[in-house]
């Protein structure tokens, strides 16, 4: 059966990629950001996942406005980065993992989630930059992937209560897979921060260190 290795979760602010671009991993601004990932490559060599399931949210690359779904995966064999305008580098396709991801959705309908299944798909800056921080000696991301996207920006948004049991019902679907196959499982996006109106530019560094100990601290049934 699938198993699930382990989660690992960061940001994916596009300035990331273009400190990357311009090798600034050294630089005193960015090395505390960059320092943080050393221990996070030792503990992927040592565990060796076969897939990466990606929970993340587009920022208009494969959706806009007009067709936002609230709840997407991706069941493409490849999928393509392409430029946003922010200066990042495109990056070579990810392969997907067509296999899997029909599992999953079959799985998540069966649990009463209404998918957008997506066989053709962009991804952007927040699906690429996570797997270049895990990857980043790898001129293509050395495992499959598999797409879960899920809506931040169009009003009605998903509750968090409904992204919870999305993520629980996501679980038992990869669990429930017959293959022997090692799943990595990568949550990226932003916690205090605000992009435009009257607080852009706004973060809560308290917040967002308490946020992030209810994730290890709290227990839910």
């Amino acid at each position: 059966m699938a198993k699930i290795v382990g989660a690992i979760t960061t940001s994916h602010v596009p300035a990331i990629g273009r400190a990357i671009a311009g090798k600034l991993q050294d630089d005193p601004y960015w090395k505390p950001f960059f320092d943080g990932f050393p221990p996070v490559h030792a503990w992927l060599d040592k565990v060796r996942p076969d897939v990466a399931v990606v929970l993340y949210n587009d920022h208009g690359l494969n959706f806009f406005l007009d067709k936002m779904p609230t709840f997407a995966v991706g069941a493409a064999p490849e999928y393509h980065n392409a430029d946003e305008g922010w200066g990042i580098p495109t990056l070579p396709p990810f392969k997907g993992h067509p296999e899997l991801s029909w599992h999953v959705i079959n799985e998540l309908v069966a649990r009463e989630f209404d998918l957008t299944t997506c066989q053709e798909m962009l991804v952007d800056h927040a699906y690429s930059l996570p797997l270049k921080l895990l990857w980043p000696n790898d001129e293509k991301c050395p495992v499959p992937t598999v797409p879960v996207c899920i809506n931040t920006v169009q009003y009605p948004l998903p509750s968090a209560k409904r992204c919870y049991k999305l993520g629980k019902a996501l679980g038992e679907a990869i669990g429930s897979w017959d293959k022997d196959l090692r799943v990595l499982v990568i949550g990226t996006g932003g916690l205090s921060h605000q992009l435009d109106g009257e607080r852009a530019g706004f973060v809560n560094p308290e917040f967002d260190k308490a946020f992030m100990d209810s994730l290890v601290s709290t227990r839910s049934g």
